[in-house]
C-alpha cells in the first residue's frame, strides 16, 4: 500500500525551498549594494513557479487528483513559511549585521529622485512618507504579509488551473 502524502508535507518542503531562493534573490543585491528595479517581477515569477511545482507534485503523488482547497492550502502554507524565512533573515541582517543598509538605500533612492528632476523639498516629502517602511521591525511584518498576500492571490490562480477533483458518483 502506498503512503498517502499530505498537503502539509508538500507545503513545508516547497515553503523551505521558496524561502531560501527568495532570501538569496532579495538579500544578494542588498549585500552587494546594487539596486534592481525589476526585483518584484522576479519574486512573482519565483512564487508562481514554486506554487506550480508544489501543487503538481502533490497532484502527481495523489493519484492525479487535487482539489482547489488542497492546492490553495499548499500555496498559502508555502508562502507563510517562505515569508517568515526571508523576513526573519533580512531583519537580522539589517538590524544587526549591516544597520547602515537602510541609509544607503535611502540615499540611492534620493539620487534617483534627483536624476528624475525632483526638488530637495519634493524628495524630503517623499522620504517622510517612506520613513515608516525603513523601520526593520515594520519590514519584518510587512515582508511576511506581502508574501502571504501573494500566496493567497497567485496560489488561488495556480490551484484553480491545476486542480483535478475526484468525481463523486
Amino acid at each position: 500500500m502506498e503512503e498517502q502524502i499530505t498537503t502539509g508535507q508538500v507545503a513545508k518542503k516547497w515553503g523551505l525551498i521558496y524561502g531560501l531562493i527568495g532570501l538569496i534573490v532579495n538579500l544578494t543585491p542588498v549585500i552587494l549594494e546594487f539596486q534592481i528595479s525589476w526585483i518584484q517581477l522576479v519574486n512573482i515569477a519565483i512564487a508562481i513557479a514554486i506554487y506550480v511545482m508544489a501543487t503538481k507534485e502533490f497532484k502527481e503523488m495523489n493519484g492525479g487528483f487535487m482539489s482547489f482547497g488542497e492546492g490553495f492550502k499548499i500555496s498559502v502554507i508555502a508562502a507563510l513559511i517562505a515569508g517568515a524565512i526571508r523576513s526573519v533573515v533580512s531583519y537580522v541582517y539589517i538590524k544587526f549585521i549591516d544597520p547602515n543598509v537602510t541609509e544607503r538605500i535611502i540615499e540611492a533612492t534620493n539620487q534617483a529622485y534627483r536624476n528624475q528632476g525632483l526638488t530637495e523639498e519634493q524628495i524630503q516629502q517623499a522620504n517622510q512618507y517612506s520613513d515608516i517602511f525603513t523601520n526593520p521591525e515594520i519590514g519584518l511584518i510587512l515582508g511576511i504579509v506581502v508574501v502571504l498576500i501573494g500566496g493567497l492571490l497567485w496560489g488561488a490562480i495556480v490551484s484553480a488551473i491545476i486542480k483535478n477533483e475526484k468525481e463523486d458518483f
